[in-house]
C-alpha cells in the first residue's frame, strides 16, 4: 500500500500534522496550562489570606484592650467552676444541672458525676444526665446550659423520640447528655 502523492498527499500530511499537534497539546500543553492556572489561583488565595491575617493582627491590640475593659480583673473566675477539688466542683455542677432541669420542666432519670480530668492548667469537670422531657422543655434546658455561669458545654447529646404515634403535641422524649465545665487548678 502506498501513500497518496500530489495534492491528496499534502492534505493527508497536513491532517496528520494537525493530529500530532492536537495530541501534543492535549498531552503536554493543556495540563501545564491548567497547572499554571491552579498555581496562580493558589497564589491569589494565599495573598488574600495574608492580607486578611495582617488586618486581623493589626486589630489585635484594640481587641485586647476592649476585652480587658469589658471584663474586670475578677470577672474571669465566673467562667470557671469554683472549689478546691474536682469532687467538690463535680458535686456543684451536678446540683446546678439538677436545678436547671427542674426549672425547665425535665424529669431527671439519672445524673452522675464523671471523674475530673486534668487538661493543662485546668481540670475538666463533667456530669452525665438522662432526662425525660418534651421538646420545648429540652430546648429550654439546653438554652439554660448555654447561658449558665460558670460556663458549661453540652457534649454527646442523644435524643430519642417517643415510640408511639398520636401521643399528643409534645410527648416526652428521652435525652442523655454530658455537661462539661472547667476548674482552674492553679487558682486558690
Amino acid at each position: 500500500m502506498s501513500l497518496p502523492a500530489g495534492r491528496a498527499g499534502q492534505v493527508l500530511a497536513a491532517a496528520l500534522l494537525l493530529l500530532v499537534c492536537a495530541a501534543v497539546w492535549q498531552a503536554v500543553a493543556a495540563p501545564l496550562m491548567n497547572l499554571y492556572a491552579e498555581r496562580a489561583e493558589a497564589v491569589t488565595q494565599r495573598g488574600a489570606l495574608a492580607r486578611r491575617m495582617t488586618q486581623v493582627a493589626a486589630g489585635l491590640p484594640g481587641l485586647k484592650s476592649a476585652a480587658s475593659q469589658a471584663a474586670p480583673a475578677g470577672a474571669a473566675g465566673t467562667t470557671l467552676m469554683g472549689g478546691t477539688s474536682g469532687a467538690a466542683a463535680g458535686a456543684a455542677l451536678q446540683q446546678m444541672v439538677q436545678d436547671m432541669a427542674a426549672r425547665a420542666g425535665a424529669t431527671l432519670g439519672s445524673i452522675e458525676a464523671l471523674p475530673a480530668e486534668p487538661t493543662g492548667r485546668y481540670r475538666r469537670i463533667a456530669v452525665r444526665a438522662s432526662v425525660s422531657v418534651p421538646w420545648p422543655a429540652l430546648v429550654q434546658l439546653l438554652q439554660a446550659l448555654e447561658d449558665a455561669q460558670p460556663a458549661m458545654l453540652v457534649d454527646d447529646l442523644q435524643v430519642r423520640g417517643p415510640a408511639g404515634i398520636g401521643l399528643g403535641p409534645n410527648p416526652p422524649m428521652d435525652a442523655t447528655l454530658t455537661v462539661i465545665s472547667f476548674q482552674d487548678v492553679e487558682r486558690p
